[in-house]
């Protein structure tokens, strides 16, 4: 979004008021004692004060600032906003950049320079997190006058339930039949023997050392159990909160990814597939942050 005049309000800031008092006091003994020094060092004051608000407004007009990414938060956390900021035609300025309710980073930009920066923002509970508007205010260069805007970016991040740990609750499971640990297919795990090379065999599994003593083309063979699975369901808690139960279900996703564990996510009107690894988590946790209580009265 590129910044316009319009978009830019001015306010005069502490120390702009107490200039200004200090010029109409000024103003106002030169007027009754009728000294021309004292009005000439008030119009030279007036003029530079007046010259640098007209400045600090050239500069920052033309400003251009995009949103650029937001990662995924757990509630309660403080998120980062990344935005891109380029100046075009400004001189060195240095300008803050806030979302509503937090301090923001300042920074300085010269003249046909990008920088990207990160805006902090507290999160509060599971979903979509909009922060609102961000706010940038220049007071460049002599502090006397603060010119700001707020630029509509539509800035938003996914907040995922803050974990809560507690008592295990989920229905186990397993693939082939029933899951037992004693199912077996074929798979990278255990060395169960060779077999004659037939066209179509992977060549990756060759037996080179019994090639290279003259015994024939033989291809290895392996075998892994079927993997048993863990499937989090949203009724298996006694506790009736929503929130509570999403939390819980956070907490043992992260369990479960973190000992690389097969689990699915059964949720009301929803289920995830048994799986693993990162993208997994991430449709999991997805899905948690999303959940509607519409859905569940449906």
């Amino acid at each position: 979004m590129v910044l316009t005049r319009k978009q830019i309000f001015i306010r005069p800031t502490r120390h702009g008021l107490l200039f200004l008092i200090i010029l109409g006091a000024m103003m106002a003994g030169s007027i009754n004692y009728n000294n021309n020094a004292g009005f000439i060092l008030v119009f030279l004051l007036g003029g530079m004060a007046l010259i640098s608000l007209f400045y600090s407004l050239k500069n920052l007009t033309g400003m251009d600032v995009a949103f650029v990414s937001a990662r995924p938060v757990f509630a309660g956390q403080t998120n980062a906003f990344t935005i891109q900021v380029q100046a075009k035609n400004q001189e060195r300025v240095a300008v803050n950049f806030a979302l509503p309710g937090q301090a923001g980073p300042w920074t300085t930009i010269a003249k046909n320079e990008t920088k990207t920066l990160e805006i902090p923002a507290q999160t509060a509970k599971r979903g979509v997190f909009i922060p609102g508007a961000l706010t940038l205010c220049s007071v460049f260069p002599f502090g006397f006058f603060r010119l700001g805007a707020r630029l509509s970016l539509h800035m938003t991040c996914l907040v995922y339930p803050m974990p809560v740990k507690g008592g295990a609750a989920s229905d186990r499971g397993g693939s082939g039949t029933g899951g037992s640990a004693d199912t077996r297919h074929a798979g990278p795990d255990d060395f169960q023997g060779l077999s004659l090379y037939q066209p179509g065999h992977d060549v990756g599994r060759i037996a080179w050392k019994a090639v290279s003593r003259g015994q024939g083309i033989f291809i290895k063979n392996f075998t892994a159990g079927a993997d048993h699975f863990t499937l989090l369901n949203f009724d298996a808690f006694v506790s009736r909160d929503t929130e509570y139960r999403l939390s819980r279900l956070c907490s043992m996703v992260l369990a479960a990814d973190s000992r690389n564990q097969s689990f699915g996510l059964k949720l009301p009107h929803t289920l995830i597939a048994p799986a693993r690894g990162q993208a997994h988590k991430k449709k999991c946790l997805r899905a948690l942050a999303l959940y509607s209580r519409k859905k569940e009265a449906a």
